[in-house]
């Protein structure tokens, strides 16, 4: 890694360790990169509130200068930078169903100044097992759609340019639902992308394993989270498990201005750097980021409420008794209406009276 590398890096870690003591209003939303309950790339077993809309925008950057040919004369560097806006929507749908998609407006492209638009996710989560219990599983799918211009760019995960699909088993291990002293939660995520719905599920060699595995510790009132996370390649055996996309991040998560949640991160790339001889041999070995500094803000929105059933008797209840009153009220008004007809009928007959 190179020193402009180290020195961007090294300010981010010290953005989130100072963040870390100006927060003090607990973190109850928490979603992904590309939304869904979560922390930035592992999915939590657990879905949002039904509901709960939540917004989420993203920035990626990545900055890095390499060496081109040159000349023992003239030694030459080319810089990179790969900035990319991501944009993330989750609903809770029903009770333990939730919906999310991703847009990605803006992925540099290594090609233009401006870069274009990046592909768009959509997907489904159900949350198995209760919110209360230790050990908490749930299901995912999602469909990526090919909108880029550009497919499988560098520096980012690979990518075929084609619509895709795939789906992941969550797991939760939530020591806060338990007598443990510390309030340690764990989620696992497994599963399986195919970067092409047209060919042959799971025989295609860009097929892929994915998931990863993540712990999240509440510091004061705030989220300090890890992760391991990555996308390898299982049908191809000439491409060797660390040549795959493969990463550490480290995050911090806080209450900001407005009440908007704050993401601070720093991805560490844990992939081997291929050569070019290998990279020509084996052209889905590609360049990944060094490294990636992250930064994401979260707001939350209630666009409807479940719910319960016995809130929905209540509910029927309250709107029975609002009734009842309401035709009380229209009863007494009309007596009173009735009442003053007479007053007055009464009035003019007694004026009609011979005194």
């Amino acid at each position: 890694m190179n020193r402009k590398a180290i020195s961007t890096h090294s300010w981010v870690v010290r953005i989130i360790i100072i963040s870390s003591f100006l927060s003090a209003v607990p973190v109850s939303s928490q979603v992904g990169i590309t939304g869904g309950k979560g922390l930035l790339r592992i999915y939590d077993a657990q879905t949002v509130f039904t509901g709960n809309l939540l917004i989420n925008p993203v920035y990626l950057g990545y900055i890095t200068t390499e060496d081109a040919a040159g000349t023992l004369e003239e030694e030459k560097q080319n810089s990179y930078e790969d900035h990319t806006l991501s944009l993330g929507l989750t609903l809770g749908v029903f009770k333990n169903l939730e919906l999310f998609t991703q847009f990605v407006p803006y992925q540099d492209d290594q090609n233009h100044v401006w870069g274009p638009l990046g592909d768009t996710k959509v997907g489904l989560k159900y949350q198995i097992s209760g919110s209360a219990s230790v050990f908490q599983l749930g299901v995912l799918a999602f469909a990526s759609f090919a909108t880029a211009p550009t497919a499988n760019i560098r520096f980012e995960p690979y990518n075929s340019g084609e619509n895709g699909w795939g789906t992941l088993l969550l797991f939760n291990l939530d020591f806060k639902n338990s007598s443990a002293a510390f309030p340690l939660k764990f989620s696992f995520n497994a599963g399986y992308r195919d970067h092409n719905w047209n060919d042959r599920y799971f025989h295609a060699e860009i097929d892929q394993f994915i998931g990863g595995i993540a712990l999240k510790f509440p510091i004061r009132s705030s989220l300090l989270y890890s992760e391991l996370s990555g996308e390898v390649f299982f049908n191809n055996p000439s491409i060797a498990f660390e040549y795959n996309s493969l990463r550490y991040t480290q995050g911090f998560r806080f209450m900001g201005p407005a009440n908007l949640i704050v993401d601070l991160a720093v991805d560490v790339g844990l992939h081997k750097k291929a050569d070019k001889k290998v990279k020509t041999h084996t052209p889905l070995i590609k360049d990944y980021a060094e490294w990636k500094a992250i930064v994401g803000v979260t707001y939350s929105t209630t666009l409807f409420k479940y719910l319960t059933p016995a809130e929905k008797v209540q509910k029927q209840t309250e709107e029975e008794e609002k009734r009842k009153l309401e035709e009380i009220r229209k009863k007494r008004k009309q007596v009173a209406k009735e009442l003053e007809e007479m007053r007055k009928n009464l009035e003019k007959k007694e004026q009609k009276e011979p005194q």
